[in-house]
């Protein structure tokens, strides 16, 4: 599971990078409806948006995770949206 992980946020790094070069404003919606699952790497159990703030954080990035998706988007240059690991409803 740790390969997977590292292999996860390598990807995630890699295929946005570009985006991030350029970004100046980034925003994570958690959007997932509590979703939550049991970190293999010991940091208990952790929303969906953990993988995405830690390839963030790690790049040395900063960001802002919110809850509800605000009014104004346009000042963001990133978005990322995370919609949960299975349906509630």
């Amino acid at each position: 599971m740790r390969n997977l992980k590292k292999c996860f946020v390598f990807l995630v790094v890699l295929l946005i990078f570009p985006v991030f070069v350029y970004a100046q404003s980034i925003l994570i919606w958690d959007n997932d409806n509590n979703s939550d699952f049991l970190d293999p790497e010991g940091a208990g159990y952790v929303g969906c948006e953990y993988g995405i703030q830690q390839a963030l954080t790690a790049n040395g990035l900063s960001y802002s995770t919110v809850s509800s998706l605000p009014a104004d988007l346009s000042i963001y240059d990133v978005i990322f949206v995370t919609l949960g690991i299975y349906c509630v409803g």
